[in-house]
């Protein structure tokens, strides 16, 4: 569970003959991880596809075409089909249904292009209707040079002075004055620096003819008349992908794997009359792939299992083992978070059932309500029909999980919608007189209770007020010792990784003395706050020099005191479930206090019942506060937890040599495609 699949180094062998039943069979059973052939025997060669690899491949081509023109995404599957009804409809698919809709995409694209053509031309037309021109007269010169766009200040003067034939035309738009200033060519340089110091901007003038109005009202009319062409088309594009889009994924499915097979020798060593396989396997399906492919063969082929020393051999030529993360079904949605950060090396622990194990603790522990919790609950099972893709499947799964948790430190917490929620008008209250006894004593830690059980656990403890004095100083423990726990299980691991790769002065003077500072500067820290407990601070203080002593002692030297720091840092950075819950729960509670004890009151002018009105004006504001800290309730409970696996975890165990390579076994999963 902690260890990924154990695997074995298979060799598949066999005549050219049985090459394509024998790919047939590996692509079905999915077990094989195969290693590409590098090229470093001379009597092999790469091998060459069979089949019809070329067309498997044009087919391909021109259905991922015709997917890409209706807009066809991958989904999670509505409808499966057998191979038979696909092979059936594939050339009906690419040829007649594809064509329709390459000229439907193709005629819509043209369209396009010339709407926004004529848009233009439109817009570059508007500043001209206030110059007394038709268009025709802008163009078509040989002996005049013509000059048209906005100035900012006049220039007939300073045109007359360089060039004394000239035309100016000008008059104010919306975008400021524009001028048309026809020359003579030959002075048309000289006119052109003249109207650039009059901060000219040049205006394209479409080669039309007639008034500038007229010229608009011409091509508003014909982009109306194209939007009205492209509209039918647009639909009928729509409608084709309502028909077909579950076909095209099918074929797309089916396409792709018969391309997979048809290139599959691409990774195989081969000669002219034999061909080799070599790849990875879960040691424990060793019997069940021989079996299978001397059946597809005819006994025609040879497969063996490497021994381990050959298999470690071929690690150290620098080969990956790959990895088959091996998680029971409760933990599975939170390889997510394991493979965010790195796959785990074949020699590493998985960290996916410690992730289980303490992420959604901490997510609850965070956020802590029970209002919150089920209000996030709900609005997971309405996403769960909309994003039904595995990743977001996973993330949901998560979340529910870290939801549940949220839900049980509610009941821990009492709180419904924060303290002064509806935890009290539920529950029920401490009396007054009780909660003043209980201060006076420096016992209370909220005054909440379970209905008729009144206050439960130690010291009647529970429900704990977040905002409560002791309740801040008990969390502050509870944090620190989740943060001992949590780098301790790290350090551990680290210590085992570590003697898995033969590394001892590693394990021993690197990972051993992080896991005793750490867990001896808590108890440490603990010895202090309980009175210089010298039971506890005494022998503390003596591991903790004996830690450093260690360290020194490890590969880094004296320079692994500088990790001294950054280790105290890593169980204070725990707190942060201790502090994010305070602000979330502070948030809920001034949305409480403004909705209930400020905005009520004062909109019912004091009087006892709250006005219509005023419930209202509260209740809006009770529901757009909570709404936010709902918001940053998802988010920061886990966020952080995240950050402390990822930092403060990780680190002492986790890809430390680098990352793994994800076992992915020759084959395909269907989807579309029935089994």
């Amino acid at each position: 569970m902690l260890r990924p699949v154990k695997m074995s180094r298979v060799v598949v062998a066999g005549s050219k003959d049985v090459m394509p039943p024998v790919v047939e069979k590996l692509h079905e059973l999915r077990l094989l991880h195969i290693v590409n052939y590098n090229g470093s025997l001379p009597e092999f060669e790469l091998g060459k596809p069979i089949g019809k690899a070329k067309e498997y491949s044009e087919d391909l081509i021109k259905l991922r075409s015709m997917a890409r023109y209706l807009d066809i995404k991958s989904k999670a599957p509505e409808v499966t089909y057998p191979e038979s009804q696909v092979v059936s409809q594939m050339d009906d698919l690419l040829n007649n249904v594809g064509a329709e809709v390459t000229s439907t995409f193709e005629r819509i694209t043209e369209i396009e292009t010339e709407i926004k053509s004529k848009q233009d031309q439109i817009r570059a037309l508007g500043p001209l209707a206030s110059l007394p021109l038709p268009l025709e007269l802008y163009h078509g010169y040989d002996s005049l040079a013509v000059h048209v766009g906005s100035v900012a200040s006049a220039v007939d003067a300073d045109v007359a002075k360089v060039s004394p034939v000239n035309e100016v035309y000008s008059a104010s738009s919306k975008t400021g004055m524009i001028v048309a200033v026809f020359v003579p060519v030959a002075k048309a340089g000289e006119v052109s620096s003249v109207l650039g110091e009059h901060g000219f901007a040049e205006m394209s003038v479409p080669s039309l003819e007639g008034s500038v109005d007229s010229a608009i009202s011409a091509l508003e009319s014909s982009v109306k008349s194209l939007e009205g062409e492209m509209a039918p088309l647009q639909k009928k594009l729509v409608d084709l992908k309502k028909q077909h889009e579950d076909m095209i994924l099918a074929a797309d499915e089916y396409l792709s794997m018969q391309t997979q097979k048809a290139e599959a020798p691409l990774h195989f060593a081969a000669t002219s009359n034999a061909f080799v396989i070599d790849g990875w396997i879960p040691t424990e399906e060793f019997n069940r792939l021989k079996g299978e492919l001397e059946t597809a063969a005819s006994g025609h082929i040879d497969v063996q299992m490497l021994d381990d020393k050959e298999s470690d051999e071929l690690v150290e030529q620098g080969e990956d083992i790959p990895t088959q993360m091996n998680n029971p079904g409760i933990a599975k949605p939170f390889e997510l978070i394991t493979r965010l950060f790195a796959i785990p090396e074949y020699k590493e622990f998985d960290p996916t059932v410690l992730i289980f194990a303490f992420f959604p603790v901490m997510f609850g522990m965070i956020l802590g309500d029970i209002g919150y919790g089920i209000m996030i609950l709900l609005v997971l099972f309405l996403l769960e029909r909309r994003f039904r893709t595995e990743g977001w499947r996973q993330l949901i799964n998560i979340v529910k999980i870290s939801s549940v948790w949220a839900i049980v430190f509610g009941f821990f917490f009492g709180e419904i919608f924060g303290p002064l929620g509806l935890w009290g008008r539920v529950m029920g209250q401490l009396p007054e007189e009780e909660v003043t006894h209980l201060n006076s004593i420096g016992a209370f830690y909220g005054d909440g209770v379970y209905g008729a059980l009144g206050r439960l656990g130690p010291a009647g403890m529970f429900p704990m007020d977040r905002l409560a004095t002791n309740a801040v100083l008990m969390l502050i423990g509870i944090s620190l010792f989740i943060g001992v726990v949590h780098c301790g299980v790290g350090s551990i691991l680290g210590i085992k990784t570590e003697l898995g790769y033969g590394e001892k002065k590693h394990a021993y003077f690197e990972r051993l003395p992080v896991l005793l500072f750490q867990v001896f500067f808590a108890v440490l820290l603990l010895g202090m706050v309980m009175g210089m407990n010298m039971v506890l601070v005494g022998p503390s203080a003596l591991i903790i020099v004996i830690s450093i002593v260690m360290m020194i002692m490890g590969p880094e030297g004296p320079m692994g005191l500088a990790h001294v720091p950054s280790l105290i840092s890593n169980l204070i950075s725990y707190l942060r479930l201790l502090a994010i819950g305070l602000a979330s729960v502070g948030l809920a509670f001034a949305a409480n206090q403004l909705g209930f004890q400020v905005i009520m009151p004062m909109l019912s002018g004091g009087a006892e019942s709250p006005t219509i009105v005023a419930m209202i004006a509260g209740v809006v504001i009770l529901f757009v506060v909570h709404f936010i800290n709902l918001l940053l309730g998802i988010l920061s409970p886990f966020m952080h937890p995240l950050r402390l696996h990822y930092v403060e975890m990780f680190t002492k165990f986790y890809s430390a040599h680098g990352g793994g390579v994800e076992y992915v076994p020759f084959g395909h999963v269907r989807r579309f495609l029935k089994v």
